[in-house]
């Protein structure tokens, strides 16, 4: 684990420090049990201390502060945060059930965790999720990447972190990739449209991401990736207008992306790409980013440097 007094002063310790090891069935409408599935994957990726002697390094806390994130601001199903049950019908809980079980399962296939059976949705839903041991069809390339990653992190020389976290962010990927086209075809009343709006430009936000094998470790995520997503849903302009000028910023960029024509940002995306195929340009990623987004006066050179990639032969 990364250090205790680092993790005691986040709202993830409480669940960490608390939920149990899974030991006889995966009930992933549990929000403790989600976190307790991250903590043993995390864990169990960890012999030896490739991740480092604290697991700081451990490209998958990106993934359990982003689930912590979604219950502390009620993504999840109303009564979540009273109950720890997961809303079948929540599209954030769908998100993150590609992101947690599915992962699950392709650390399972690798031995990294047990093959527990995972329990069935509670009730009917707008989601197919795995019932019976049944994994739907669309998830299946996803739980093969998975089993990709795990496969790599629990044999592989990782004294370079980046085959891990391009591994796992093409995992990440192609779970994601399945979220946006069900998006596309499902009624997600009663959740309000500008949240819908906000998921599904989130998405398109994470393929930059992916494309620049953006770090997710520890020591990564409490330096840049805590405190830039809303704290409340989105259901009305006024909410998007109250947030933190930063948070505002980035929500407002989400929000900008979701309503980007298709071969537009498709063409936007391969362009990033572009940029995005030399290390140097991924060490750079965080001021290339905010280059991309935020394009000012004070980053002029950011941008020089990007069309210097771009054009690199």
């Amino acid at each position: 684990m990364a250090h205790p007094d680092e993790l005691a002063a986040l709202d993830l310790y409480s669940v960490w420090s608390t939920a149990r090891d899974l030991e006889e069935v995966f009930d992933p409408f549990s929000f403790e049990q989600r976190m307790a599935a991250y903590r043993m994957m995390i864990d169990n990726t960890n012999a030896g201390g490739r991740f480092g002697a604290d697991n700081r390094h451990n490209p998958l806390w990106g993934l359990m502060f982003q689930h912590q994130w979604q219950f502390r601001t009620d993504r999840l199903g109303a009564g979540t945060r009273q109950n720890g049950r997961i809303d079948p019908d929540s599209p954030w809980g769908y998100g993150n059930y590609t992101l947690s079980v599915i992962p699950w399962l392709g650390a399972a296939a690798a031995g990294v965790v047990p093959d527990l059976p995972v329990a069935d949705p509670p009730t009917h839903s707008r989601f197919r999720y795995v019932t019976g041991r049944t994994v739907p069809e669309e998830l299946a390339p996803a739980v093969q990447d998975w089993h990709a990653y795990f496969s790599l992190v629990s044999r592989g020389d990782l004294t370079d972190p980046e085959p891990a976290r391009l591994a796992l962010w093409k995992a990440h990927k192609t779970s994601l990739d399945v979220v946006v086209d069900v998006l596309a075809d499902v009624d997600t009343a009663p959740w309000p449209d500008l949240e819908i709006s906000f998921l599904r430009g989130w998405c398109r936000m994470v393929d930059y991401l992916w494309a620049a094998a953006w770090p997710t470790d520890f020591t990564f995520m409490t330096a840049h990736g805590l405190d830039v997503l809303p704290e409340s849903l989105l259901a009305t302009p006024e909410d998007v207008d109250a947030l933190p000028p930063k948070t505002r910023g980035n929500v407002v960029n989400i929000l900008s992306l979701a309503t980007t024509s298709k071969w537009r940002y498709n063409l936007n995306l391969l362009l990033w790409k572009r940029v995005m195929r030399t290390r140097e340009a991924r060490d750079r990623v965080l001021p290339l980013l905010d280059a991309v987004f935020n394009p000012k006066p004070d980053n002029v050179a950011e941008r020089r440097a990007m069309l210097g990639y771009l054009l690199r032969p």
